[in-house]
């Protein structure tokens, strides 16, 4: 297959190689600055998806401030230096995340489908698609589990790491099988069943786009 490496067309190595880092990085963030840290690298995320599409100033400056409140919302709930945290100030920056994260996925899903040339920066894309969706179901496994602590047979939103949660949201989205962790109530098995689907169908479609563009170009 024959891809372009165009460099003005490499709009989504940014935000792939934040996600990267994130999710490798993620092991050795615990309490104190490290909670502060992976905040950090959670609105640098944010930051790199604005600036990954064409938005007029107004729409940047405006996602830009909403990201920065998240993140000064989420350092508040792991350190509690202004105000002591519940579950209103705990689910804020999930949400938030969560939206942002959704919204990259539409976005760029979008740009994939209608592609009519696979690029290097279109597997990027593919990619960082499927890293965003493992940090959604995330985000909305923390909110389920700040409403209903028996959400799960083990707690996964501890004080020090969200390590848990990431880890619980990728095994359900490889389809990799439960071991040592398993949803107990009935939203958190209806969310864990939609994440397993929607990485089978995504994964599933994602190939057949590569296949068959390259089988389109072949013909040419």
């Amino acid at each position: 297959m024959q891809l372009s490496h165009k460099t003005h067309h490499q709009k989504y190595q940014n935000l792939l190689f934040v996600l990267i880092v994130d999710f490798l990085v993620s092991p050795f963030l615990k309490s104190g600055l490290g909670s502060m840290f992976s905040a950090l690298l959670l609105l640098c995320t944010m930051l790199v998806i604005i600036h990954s599409f064409k938005l007029q100033k107004f729409y940047i400056w405006a996602f830009t401030a909403i990201a920065i409140i998240a993140f000064i919302v989420q350092v508040n709930t792991s350190l509690e230096w202004f105000l002591e945290a519940d579950n209103t100030l705990s689910v804020l920056p999930l949400l938030i995340f969560s939206l942002y994260f959704g919204g990259a996925v539409y976005w760029i899903s979008r740009d994939l489908f209608t592609v009519s040339l696979v690029t290097v920066d279109t597997i990027k894309g593919g990619i960082s698609v499927y890293l965003l969706i493992g940090y959604i179901w995330a985000f909305l496994y923390g909110i389920v589990e700040i409403f209903n602590s028996n959400a799960f047979s083990q707690p996964l939103v501890l004080k020090d790491s969200f390590l848990r949660t990431v880890h619980f949201s990728f095994t359900t989205l490889t389809t990799l099988g439960y071991g040592d962790i398993v949803p107990n109530s009935e939203v958190a098995q209806v969310l864990t069943n939609l994440e397993a689907i929607m990485g089978q169908v995504y994964s599933t479609i994602f190939v057949a786009i590569l296949v068959s563009n390259y089988i389109a170009r072949k013909d040419r």
